[in-house]
């Protein structure tokens, strides 16, 4: 997937994305450079797809959280995320 829009629902990463909004997912970044801390990533995890912010990189494993911490399903829940599993990072918002 080069490019990807999907829609955010929740509130997890709010005040920076709210539900309703619309971003665009880019795989071709980390074609070239590896993720790095900060940046907002689309990933897949058990069939679902997940928007949130590398907190924290050990080699190609990566703590994932949301910006909105008293109501997000990141790693605190579901673990470490996996090079593997990043569909792609965040590249724009649509509002």
């Amino acid at each position: 997937m080069l490019l990807s829009r999907f829609r955010i629902v929740g509130h997890s990463m709010e005040p920076i994305l709210k539900t309703g909004h619309a971003v665009l997912v880019s795989s071709i970044p980390y074609l070239f450079i590896k993720p790095k801390i900060d940046d907002i990533i689309a990933f897949k995890k058990e069939n679902k797809i997940f928007i949130k912010r590398i907190a924290k990189i050990n080699r190609e494993k990566y703590f994932v959280k949301g910006d909105n911490i008293r109501d997000s399903l990141d790693s605190r829940k579901v673990g470490w995320i996996l090079k593997k599993e990043i569909v792609g990072k965040v590249i724009f918002k649509l509002a």
